[in-house]
């Protein structure tokens, strides 16, 4: 609860209570006319602050019979963790009557009711929304809010799917499109992922990627809606390629550059673990010819140094020639050299005689995806002579990589495409290029959620969960949904738990 800083101050500070006609709104900002604080003291030395609150004392009367209620005598509720602005404790206690008819014949009974307290609940009424303000931050778990509330984490989820259901929100021009692992069950694995490019808003999130989901979902979406997207970015997966072919009949498909050039990595990558593997087997029979020669048996070697090399130094194949970072001369324990950049390439590059065209093979096609800037026709033209050159070439993963350009060759050539956006102070406008980088940046934040909760096993949840906390304009119900709807009755006997 927030509270009026001055009315609290005079009244903490003279150590005096006046009660007033509203006292109670101005201490605690608690709309209750029924109410009165009877006391309110400080503890200094632990920051603590204890309030009293009651109900007025008037007559009460049956609702049956009309006849007096007469006092049985008193509860008292301590509702939980109660806000303040300056970092104080609030503890409240509340104190209601229990009551009973006076007519011998009517056995009616009641008890006072606080409109500031759920229901059978140790918490207010407004825990609920400074749950749902705590569950933005996506890297706080539900137990984490729980225990910051003294609630259980099972009231956390109820109360988040009672008062959120994130609507799907209407496809855009350019959209982009993409899995996320949560391995909610086996047929849950791979969550699918719509993204607005333009403002990197999530769209929605389907349960699954397979067919039987997703063909369902976007021919449910109205044709005009569809017919309206532009463009679909992806990466290479054959299904997703087709979704223009069968939802999105007027958007073209782009395929994400970053995917091409990992692709090729990948490639590049394990023809690096096969040299390795010849410089590991060489070395293993020299060490038997060792053995052998001595007569003793060695459980383990070090690796060479060749070995080290190309463990250590993948980078001078996988990386980007322009992000290299040249560093300066810096002793290297293993190989009892001081070595810089430079000779890092030098020593990796001698050890295999394929390295230097793989490199400058590599290199091809990494200047061919940063140049012809919104030139699609040009870059057209560029890609079929790559094709053609890497067909030709004698070294096998480029042959694989030419018939990987040659399938998705109209998708990636429409990833040179680029658009005019204006940038955050709106001063000028600059070009930015299709592609998948905001999705691949959003996924962090699904797997994070995954791993931060040990698991999710609701989908619902999940789905809500991320839409709540990515959404600038996002809004409780309304109405909230009642426990009963939200709760999933399984049947099964609940164990042992902590309660907080």
């Amino acid at each position: 609860f927030f509270y009026h800083s001055d009315c609290l101050d005079r009244i903490w500070k003279e150590g005096i209570y006046i009660p007033t006609s509203n006292s109670i709104t101005e201490l605690l900002d608690i709309v209750d006319k029924d109410s009165e604080i009877i006391d309110c003291h400080v503890e200094e030395h632990c920051n603590l602050k204890h309030v009293v609150v009651r109900k007025k004392l008037k007559p009460m009367y049956c609702p049956y019979c009309h006849s007096r209620l007469y006092s049985k005598g008193t509860f008292t509720r301590h509702p939980n963790n109660q806000v303040l602005q300056d970092d104080y404790v609030l503890d409240l206690t509340v104190i209601g009557r229990r009551w009973k008819c006076s007519n011998p014949e009517c056995d009616y009974t009641c008890a006072d009711k606080f409109d500031f307290l759920e229901r059978r609940k140790r918490s207010t009424k407004i825990i609920p929304i400074l749950i749902l303000k705590e569950l933005k931050d996506l890297k706080k778990t539900c137990a984490e809010v729980a225990r910051e509330f003294h609630v259980s984490d099972t009231y956390v989820h109820q109360v988040f799917q009672q008062y959120v259901d994130m609507p799907r929100k209407k496809l855009t021009s350019i959209i982009s499109i993409d899995e996320v692992f949560l391995n909610i069950c086996s047929e849950y694995k791979y969550a699918l992922v719509i993204m607005d490019f333009i403002t990197g808003e999530i769209l929605d999130v389907l349960p699954s990627r397979r067919e039987k989901y997703t063909c369902a979902y976007f021919l449910g979406i109205p044709q005009e809606e569809r017919d309206a997207v532009k463009y679909q970015i992806t990466d290479m997966y054959n299904p997703y390629i087709n979704y223009t072919h069968r939802y999105f009949k007027h958007a073209k498909p782009i395929c994400d550059s970053f995917h091409v050039i990992q692709w090729l990595n990948n490639l590049i990558n394990r023809y690096i673990t096969e040299v390795k593997k010849r410089y590991q087997e060489r070395d293993r029979k020299a060490l038997a010819n060792k053995n052998q020669n001595s007569n003793k048996e060695f459980e383990t070697q070090a690796d060479s140094d060749e070995v080290y090399i190309l463990k250590k130094a993948k980078w001078v194949l996988l990386e980007n020639s322009d992000n290299i970072t040249y560093f300066p001369r810096c002793f290297n324990q293993k190989l009892q050299r001081t070595l810089d950049t430079y000779q890092w390439e030098d020593l990796f590059m001698k050890l295999d005689p394929d390295f230097d065209r793989i490199k400058l093979y590599k290199d091809l096609y990494e200047q061919f995806n940063g140049d012809y800037i919104n030139a699609p026709d040009q870059a057209a033209k560029r890609l079929d002579e790559l094709i053609e050159f890497y067909g030709k070439c004698d070294i096998k993963i480029f042959n694989a990589f030419s018939r990987l350009l040659k399938t998705y060759h109209d998708p990636i050539i429409n990833s040179f495409t680029y658009l005019k956006v204006e940038d955050v102070n709106n001063a000028h406008k600059s070009l930015r290029r299709l592609s998948n980088g905001p999705m691949e940046s959003f996924n962090n934040k699904p797997s994070n959620l995954r791993s931060d909760s040990h698991g999710v096993s609701n989908f619902s949840f999940v789905r809500n969960r991320l839409l709540w906390a990515t959404r600038d304009d996002a809004s409780i119900l309304g109405v909230p949904k009642t426990p009963e709807q939200v709760h999933r009755y399984t049947g099964k006997k609940r164990g042992p738990y902590n309660k907080h």
